[in-house]
Formats: C-alpha cells, structure tokens, sequence
C-alpha cells in the first residue's frame, strides 16, 4: 500500500477546478464522501474524498490546476480511477505518476491511456521500491 500522485506535467495544468473534480467523482462513486478546503500554506483548492473500494475505505485529494492523490492503495486498486480521471481532462493533456515512497522515480502517463497501460505504468513504480 502507498499513496500515488498523479499530476499535470511540469510546465503545464489541468483546467478542473476541485469542484468539477467532486461532481464527476460523486458521479463515478455514489458513496464518495468529499469536502472542499483551501490548502493554508499554499492557499489552493482542493477537494479530499473517502469511497469504499475493495472492501476499504479509500481516501484521495484533487488539487485545483492539476494533482490528483490516491492513497491507501497500490496499482490494481487504482488504475481503473486514475485512466477514468484522466479521461476528464482534454485529450492532449500530460500528466506524470509518482508513488509517496519512491519520490525520485516518475513516469508520463501518454495522453488517452487506457486502464490497462495506465496499471503498467504504475506496477512500474512499484516495482523500483
């Protein structure tokens, strides 16, 4: 189990907001649990949510611009929602994969890949652990 960070890549953003965030994910999971909040240090939006995954309650954060987190989880709990949260952003948007415990090791996720590759690269940075 450890915490996956995906995010715009360097130099570039995602255009949704926390908000949007919340409304597709309510949409995806029915249970989810979410709150808005604003980061004090940074002063960013951001929306954390819990939904019930596996048989577990699963926590995760959007940051506005561009940072989703999901924690609690390794690739095959998570490949499913990171492919469906990226399919939300336009199709030519970049995005890299990093996992809490191994900061120096990223990967690009290519525009419009799928739940299949998207489990490929995260097993990757797993297995560099």
């Amino acid at each position: 189990m450890d915490t996956i960070h995906l995010a715009a890549a360097p130099g570039t953003t995602w255009a949704l907001a926390p908000q949007d965030a919340e409304d597709h994910l309510r949409a995806r999971f029915p249970d989810l649990r979410a709150w808005q909040e604003q980061a004090p240090a940074s002063g960013k939006d951001y929306v954390t949510f819990q939904v019930d995954l596996d048989g577990a309650s699963r926590r995760g954060s959007y940051f506005a611009r561009g940072h989703l987190i999901l924690d609690d989880g390794d690739a095959d709990l998570w490949a499913d929602t990171a492919a469906w949260f990226l399919g939300l952003l336009p199709a030519d948007a970049r995005a890299i994969a990093m996992i809490e415990s191994n900061p120096d090791s990223v990967r690009t996720i290519p525009p419009g890949a799928d739940a299949a590759q998207v489990r490929e690269i995260l097993r990757s940075l797993f297995d560099v652990e």
